[in-house]
């Protein structure tokens, strides 16, 4: 007797949702969309990440609300990577990306050095209640201003 052929139900694909933390006691959810050492910060007052020869930082969308990492979140960072441009792209096409992104998500330039992993393995996921983001007195998360730290 032949024993019935094990179905096999394939695994979720990974979630392209990471955990980065800038050494300010406050780690973020993130998505990297171009993992090409390349991208610089904005200069003060441009809104944008730049690609530029001199470049050494990852371009990434980042969660910068008020409330704690959910399902929502998560699902909002995941469909902003699902739907953005790749590179090479012009500064117009990702300008145009930045706006059409959900509210409080937002380009940031960041070093390599800064993600820590995949979310669902960040430190303290099996945490019940996860610290609050801390935020300026204009009450804007910090380092949610334009990818500045």
């Amino acid at each position: 007797m032949t024993p019935p052929p094990q179905a096999h139900t394939p695994a979720p694909p990974a979630s392209p949702v990471q955990v980065a933390y800038y050494g300010l006691g406050q780690l973020f959810a993130l998505v990297v969309l171009d993992p090409m050492p390349v991208w610089s910060r904005p200069p003060q007052g441009q809104p944008l990440p730049e690609r530029t020869g001199e470049g050494h930082e990852l371009l990434a969308v980042r969660w910068c609300g008020f409330q704690d990492v959910d399902d929502e979140v998560l699902t909002a960072l995941t469909e902003a990577a699902e739907r953005a441009p790749h590179s090479p792209v012009a500064t117009a096409e990702l300008a145009q990306y930045q706006a059409s992104l959900a509210d409080h998500l937002r380009m940031v330039a960041l070093p390599a050095s800064t993600i820590l992993g995949p979310w669902a393995q960040r430190p303290g996921a099996s945490a019940s209640h996860p610290r609050p983001a801390r935020h300026t007195e204009s009450g804007t998360p910090l380092l949610c201003t334009g990818g500045q730290l």
